[in-house]
């Protein structure tokens, strides 16, 4: 039996009950591979606590952001109540979750997770407080048409959202069908995926094992919803041309998400739940938003985050310098 530090054991429980709500009545999926085995067990010491309808299974397929898992995964996600996808490579932008979700599965997005990161204080979070800041921005979004972001570094980029609906990610699923990525707390829409030009400095990270915090800023040129260059001298910026280059899909290079963070206890860290949730800042997607919204489709999505930036929707100054306007 391996012995666990008391904070370790709290993020479990607060996955398990607060974030999940586990009840006695739900099936319970909790997908791993082999670097994330061992979370899956402890979580499912405390799933089985409270109901002993729990599977776990290990995935041999997700071996980056956005590929779709075994079918016999994809099987079991649809017939269960509340599922814990704990590979290390997201599968939240995929066919198999949106399948599930529709079929009113709970669905804990939890990528890359690691001791650390249930230890992090980011899951002492009030989510059901910070909750209603999210659904607040949700409104404002959907009845959006052109969002506008500068940063004092540079960035100077419209996005078209006109006719798209915001996504409400409060980092806990109460409801059938909810998705939840604790600790991030956030709230996404998918813009219109040509309509997007301008420049983004990326300062804060690209949250994924090759990259994570950023060096040296990196500049980003978007037009008509694509990434048409990425400049700087470090050698983060090559490692992130291989990773678009490997893809040799044009698809993977639109921007295909646009992200508030709401948790003000998330800090930067290179991690990918805590850096997209951080309070403070935003995020951008790129490649797959067709599970959140949007209409492209790839088995890829990368985020950059960014610092401190100033955030308009239509005429409504939403974020000022990266202090958020509305509570």
């Amino acid at each position: 039996m391996i012995l666990y530090d008391q904070s370790i054991k709290k993020g479990a429980k607060i996955l398990v009950q607060q974030c999940g709500r586990v009840t006695k009545k739900d099936k319970v999926l909790i997908i791993v591979d082999d670097q994330t085995k061992l979370i899956g067990e402890l979580l499912s010491e405390n799933v089985l606590s409270i109901t002993k309808d729990t599977k776990l299974i290990i995935s041999k397929n997700v071996n980056q952001h956005g590929f779709e898992p075994e079918k016999e995964i994809a099987e079991l996600m649809k017939g269960s109540d509340i599922i814990f996808g704990l590979t290390t490579n997201s599968i939240v932008h995929t066919k198999a979750r949106k399948e599930a979700s529709l079929g009113g599965a709970r669905y804990l997005s939890l990528p890359d997770y690691s001791f650390e990161q249930l230890a992090s204080p980011a899951l002492d979070a009030n989510f059901v407080e910070q909750a209603e800041i999210a659904h607040k921005i949700k409104k404002i979004l959907d009845k959006g048409e052109i969002v506008k972001i500068k940063t004092d570094k540079g960035t100077d980029l419209n996005l078209l959202i006109k006719g798209r609906n915001a996504n409400f990610c409060p980092g806990f699923c109460a409801l059938p069908g909810m998705l939840g990525s604790p600790p991030d707390i956030e709230t996404n829409v998918a813009p219109i995926e040509n309509k997007s030009n301008g420049v983004l400095i990326v300062d804060g990270s690209i949250p994924c094992k090759e990259l994570g915090l950023i060096k040296k800023d990196i500049k980003v040129i978007i037009k008509n919803g694509s990434i048409e260059d990425m400049i700087c001298d470090g050698s983060q910026a090559e490692l992130l041309k291989n990773i678009f280059a490997r893809q040799n899909n044009l698809k993977t290079k639109i921007l295909a998400e646009f992200g508030i963070g709401l948790n003000p206890k998330a800090k930067l860290c290179g991690r990918m739940l805590e850096d997209e949730g951080c309070l403070g800042t935003i995020h951008f997607g790129f490649g797959s938003n067709s599970t959140i919204g949007g209409l492209n489709e790839v088995s890829f999505h990368l985020d950059f985050v960014i610092k401190r930036a100033t955030v308009l929707i239509d005429d409504f100054l939403l974020i000022k310098d990266g202090d958020l306007l509305i509570s």
